[in-house]
């Protein structure tokens, strides 16, 4: 990598790190070009010529928060696993990523509600995420009706969406009242309540 490359990746994490702060502070509404490049230390203008727009700087941020949990949580820790196991590990590498660094959580969290008063691109994208979801958590779970780790009673859409309702009432309650409500252990026992409830059979596990 070139120095002016190095100067290139360096001045747009700062934009995007500033950018998300701004949300998190101050909601959606308060970001704007002006305000992530007196925060990161450039100019509005390089913002633009950056991402182009909002959304694009938006959908950046997204995919570098998701994408980055991703690789470090989740590709590693369900390769491999059984149905029951991946099913534990998706739910607890959003743990994992919280108490290493919850800044990118809290942002996509941040946005992740905010976009039901917004455009229609932000909550499209939203939308798409959670269609992503959904068939990951339901993936995992036919997986484990498969290989006898899970209950082959057990209807993998209608379990998906109470994962991921679960999911997002913690991390609600956790932007909501932020210093007095802990996800970690609410996340703990989601995990565990959702082991216990799909587990084929609870002695071999």
């Amino acid at each position: 990598m070139t120095k002016q490359q190095e100067r290139t990746e360096r001045s747009t994490r700062a934009l995007l790190d500033a950018a998300g702060a701004i949300i998190v502070e101050e909601g959606f509404a308060a970001m704007t070009f002006a305000k992530i490049g007196e925060r990161a230390g450039y100019s509005r203008g390089l913002v633009t010529a950056r991402f182009g727009s909002k959304e694009g700087l938006v959908e950046t941020l997204i995919d570098l928060i998701v994408n980055g949990w991703s690789h470090k949580n989740v590709i590693p820790a369900t390769k491999g696993a059984d149905g029951i196991d991946g099913v534990e590990t998706l739910i607890m590498s959003i743990r994992r990523q919280i108490a290493r660094d919850d800044t990118g959580v809290k942002v996509l969290y941040a946005l992740m509600f905010e976009s039901l008063g917004h455009d229609v691109a932000l909550k499209e994208r939203f939308s798409r995420l959670h269609h992503t979801m959904r068939r990951d958590f339901a993936g995992m779970v036919r997986q484990g009706i498969r290989d006898g780790t899970i209950r082959p009673d057990v209807d993998p859409k209608r379990e998906a969406v109470l994962i991921i309702s679960g999911l997002r009432g913690i991390g609600y309650q956790w932007l909501l009242d932020q210093g007095r409500f802990d996800p970690l252990p609410a996340l703990d026992y989601l995990a565990q309540t959702t082991v216990d409830r799909l587990v084929a059979d609870k002695d071999a596990q």
